[in-house]
C-alpha cells in the first residue's frame, strides 16, 4: 500500500517499494501515452474503427461478448472509456496497439519522471502466459476464441503452474509507490491537456468495478476516480480519493498478490486499510469522518 496526501506530500506506505503484479491496473499507464498522442493530434478521438473477431481478446470483454461472434464499429474515444471503466481486454489491446505498444506505454511513465511501473505485454500475451501457452505462438493465433480451444487442450496441472508464476513474474508489475506517483502526475495534469486530464479522471470515477475494494466501507458518496486489476493471486485497486470537509485529496494504491486467501477477504483487506486511510487524512486535514458507514477495525499497524 502507497499513500500520498496531495496538499500536504505527507506518505505512508506498507511494503511501498516491493513490485506487485498489476493486471488491469496496467490500463492506467497505458492511458497515458493514449492521450499524449491525442493531445499531439496523431490520434482522432472521434474516428470509428471496425473491430473483427480476429481482434477480440480473451478475459473480461464485454465488447466480445456482446458482439455475438461478428465484427462490431467503434468510436476511438469509446474503446478508451471501454478500457478504463469496463476494463475491457479487447478496447485495451486496440488502444494499446494504436499508442504504440508497451515500450512507448512504459517510455511515457518514464517521461513524466516516475519509476517502479513497467508496462512489458499486451492482454493478449499476458492471458497466454497466464495458461502456460507458448511465447512462440504468433499474438495474431491469441484472439478470443482460439485462445480459448488452445487453452483448453492444456492439462489443468500445467495451467495451475503458470498461473503461480505469473505471481512472481517482473514484467508488468509496479511498486505501490511508483503507481501513487503516477497517479498523482495524472491529479496534476502533468504532460496532459487540461481537456485529458479531465477526460480520464472523469471515466476512472465513473468505475462501478470492484465496489468491495477502495469503495467498500466508504461513505457511498465519497468521489473516488480508481482502476482495479484482478489475475491470478493479484486483487488490486488504485485512484483518487476526494476527503470530506475540504480535506484534500488522497492518492491510494493497493495491491494484494496471493492465491493463499479468499477474493473476500483480499478484497476486505483493501476496503479496510482504504478506510483507515480515509479516516486518518480526513482528520488531520480538516475533514469530518462520517460514522454512515461503520467499519471493524483493521487490527494491524502500518509503518510510516
Amino acid at each position: 500500500m502507497s499513500a500520498l496526501h496531495i496538499e500536504s506530500g505527507t506518505r505512508v506506505a506498507l511494503n511501498g517499494d516491493r513490485r506487485f503484479p498489476m493486471a488491469s491496473v496496467s490500463k492506467v499507464p497505458m492511458a497515458l501515452e493514449f492521450l499524449r498522442r491525442v493531445d499531439a493530434a496523431e490520434i482522432d478521438p472521434t474516428e470509428s474503427i471496425r473491430i473483427t473477431p480476429q481482434q477480440f481478446r480473451p478475459g473480461h470483454s464485454p465488447l466480445a461478448a456482446w458482439s455475438g461472434g461478428r465484427a462490431v464499429t467503434r468510436r476511438v474515444d469509446s474503446l478508451f472509456a471501454m478500457m478504463l471503466r469496463s476494463s475491457d481486454n479487447t478496447a485495451t489491446d486496440l488502444i494499446l496497439n494504436m499508442s504504440g505498444g508497451p515500450v512507448a506505454a512504459t517510455r511515457r511513465v518514464r517521461e513524466l519522471g516516475v519509476t517502479g511501473v513497467e508496462v512489458d505485454r499486451s492482454e493478449a500475451r499476458t492471458f497466454a502466459d497466464l495458461v502456460g501457452l507458448s511465447d512462440t505462438i504468433p499474438e495474431s493465433e491469441l484472439y478470443r476464441y482460439q485462445y480459448f480451444r488452445m487453452r483448453d487442450a492444456l492439462p489443468q496441472t500445467y495451467r495451475d503452474a503458470a498461473r503461480e508464476r505469473y505471481g512472481s513474474d517482473p514484467r508488468d508489475t509496479a511498486t505501490p509507490n511508483g503507481m501513487t506517483d503516477l497517479l498523482a502526475r495524472v491529479h496534476d495534469g502533468t504532460g496532459l491537456s487540461p481537456e485529458s486530464r479531465d477526460w480520464m479522471l472523469d471515466v476512472m470515477s465513473s468505475s462501478r468495478s470492484g465496489p468491495r475494494r477502495m469503495k467498500g466501507l466508504l461513505p457511498a458518496a465519497t468521489s473516488v476516480a480508481h482502476k482495479t486489476g484482478t489475475m491470478g493471486g493479484a486483487i488490486n485497486d488504485v485512484g483518487i480519493i476526494k476527503l470530506p470537509g475540504g480535506a484534500g485529496h488522497l492518492v491510494v494504491s493497493t495491491f494484494v498478490n496471493t492465491l493463499r486467501s479468499t477474493t473476500w477477504r483480499r478484497e476486505r483487506t483493501i476496503a479496510e486499510m482504504t478506510r483507515l486511510l480515509y479516516d486518518y487524512f480526513g482528520e488531520e486535514y480538516g475533514g469530518v469522518a462520517t460514522a454512515s458507514a461503520p467499519w471493524p477495525s483493521v487490527g494491524a499497524s502500518c509503518s510510516a
